[in-house]
């Protein structure tokens, strides 16, 4: 049988327990204005131990019903049924669904993007352009999908929470940017003064950059800033009213208030913002 089933090292994908999104409910837009025609941002499959069977995560972020479907599911040593459809990838799971060597055929509407698939434990990433993709996943329990394309997405950001996941993925060596729209937050409501994401409010306190254990030292307090997946070995975006940057990991962007965790909760507001990606 002739397969490209690749298999790839553990990857640690990024859990969606703690997002704050606007964007989930948003139409996803390209950078001149028109409809992106993915039906989703994300697609994470996770292995039901109890009846070894992989499902779709909750977590996952749909933008339409038929984003995914489950067409099928065919013996180990079968050949998946040849995708016909434009606009949509076939993806095929290789597992031991229910003690039985089987593959779960999945139709995914991708419009134009090429997809990114990595596996939960590990650190590699790849992306894919065929409409046909075959996957071995008989070492993991988790798969995440994402489209790689070009787009501009709103986002909200609370105050009162840490870091926090924009939903939004970016692909290491490729330009993005953040752009302020709306929204004021505060260190400390009915002390300190509002302002937007550049963390300038009027009359500040002198302990506005208090080095006090704030992420990024040196920045304003009430300021936005960002990073890139986990952020391990760099330091925090320093993202006020506008950023402009080049992504150092395949990862979704977080972002956050430059409060120190045990301060935020005195803090209030919340922050919409846009962010542009070039992932195609």
């Amino acid at each position: 049988m002739k397969r490209r089933i690749f298999h790839l090292v553990l990857l640690v994908t990024l859990a969606f327990s703690s997002v704050g999104l606007a964007g989930c409910s948003l139409p996803f837009f390209n950078a001149s204005g028109s409809s992106v025609t993915a039906a989703f941002r994300l697609i994470n499959l996770v292995l039901n131990t109890t009846d070894n069977v992989f499902t779709i995560a909750k977590d996952s972020i749909l933008l339409a019903d038929d984003a995914i479907k489950l067409i099928n599911t065919i013996k180990a040593n079968e050949n998946p049924p040849v995708n016909t459809q434009t606009d949509h990838i076939q993806v095929s799971i290789l597992y031991n669904k229910q003690g039985i060597e089987s593959q779960d055929i999945y139709d995914l509407t991708t419009g134009k993007a090429s997809l990114g698939i990595f596996l939960e434990g590990g650190e590699t990433f790849e992306s894919f352009s065929a409409s046909n993709i075959d996957i071995d996943a008989t070492h993991t329990h988790k798969i995440s999908i994402v489209p790689l394309q070009n787009g501009v997405s709103n986002f909200t950001v609370s105050a009162r929470r840490g870091w926090q996941n924009t939903g939004i993925f970016l692909k290491r060596g490729r330009t993005f940017k953040i752009k302020y729209l709306s929204g004021t937050w505060t260190i400390a409501k009915g002390v300190v003064g509002t302002s937007d994401a550049a963390g300038e409010p009027v009359n500040p306190p002198s302990n506005l950059v208090c080095n006090c254990g704030e992420p990024l030292p040196g920045y304003s307090t009430q300021a936005m800033i960002g990073r890139v997946g986990a952020g391990i070995g760099y330091t925090p975006l320093q993202v006020g009213d506008n950023f402009s940057g080049v992504a150092y990991d395949n990862a979704f962007l977080y972002l956050r208030i430059n409060l120190p965790d045990q301060l935020l909760s005195r803090s209030g507001g919340v922050i919409t913002g846009s962010i542009e990606t070039h992932n195609s």
